[in-house]
């Protein structure tokens, strides 16, 4: 018998490593880490809804607070002159005067001015107390009380005034300035 050839045909090759794509399947947040997150959130929020509202007080407070002592220093201003340097005195007041309260400032004072340089006047300030009447972070009232110590040439002893003033005062460019003054 003889033997016939076998036809060599090629066996088919199996990889011996297969690929398998693994799929995995989206973790669902469990309720507990949903509340942690939620928990987290409403913290973060609440902190920094309280670091604004105190920044906006403070805010307000720094306005209340250099408007009163703008307040203080204008009275002072208004209520202090030498007739030795008189006009360094009154620009004080009208470089911080606003509206048509430094009008009627510039006037009163170029009226006076003469006066008070031929009988050699002097007047000091001192204030005896002061608050808001009210106030926000662009406008405010401010009520002074001081005594107003004038000498003069006709009256060389000291004459003490008492005087009561309402100032009104607005932020401009971040300064208060003297918009209005009115004797109590």
């Amino acid at each position: 018998m003889t033997e016939t050839p076998q036809s060599e045909t090629p066996e088919p090759q199996i990889s011996e490593s297969p690929t398998t794509t693994v799929v995995e399947k989206p973790t669902r947040l469990r309720k507990p880490t949903l509340l942690i997150v939620a928990g987290a959130l409403v913290v973060v929020a609440a902190l920094g809804w309280g670091a604004f509202a105190t920044w906006q007080r403070s805010i307000d407070e720094d306005a209340r607070t250099s408007a009163l002592d703008s307040g203080r220093q204008f009275a002072t201003d208004l209520a202090t002159y030498n007739f030795q340097n008189l006009d360094q005195n009154l620009s004080v007041v009208r470089d911080n005067s606003v509206g048509e309260f430094a009008g009627q400032y510039a006037q009163v004072a170029a009226n006076l001015q003469n006066m008070i340089v031929q009988y050699q006047a002097t007047s000091s300030a001192q204030i005896i107390s002061a608050g808001l009447a009210s106030s926000d972070r662009d406008n405010a009232e401010v009520l002074v009380f001081l005594d107003q110590t004038i000498t003069n040439t006709n009256s060389p002893d000291p004459r003490i005034d008492r005087n009561r003033m309402q100032l009104s005062l607005v932020r401009e460019d971040g300064e208060w300035k003297l918009s209005n003054v009115q004797l109590l």
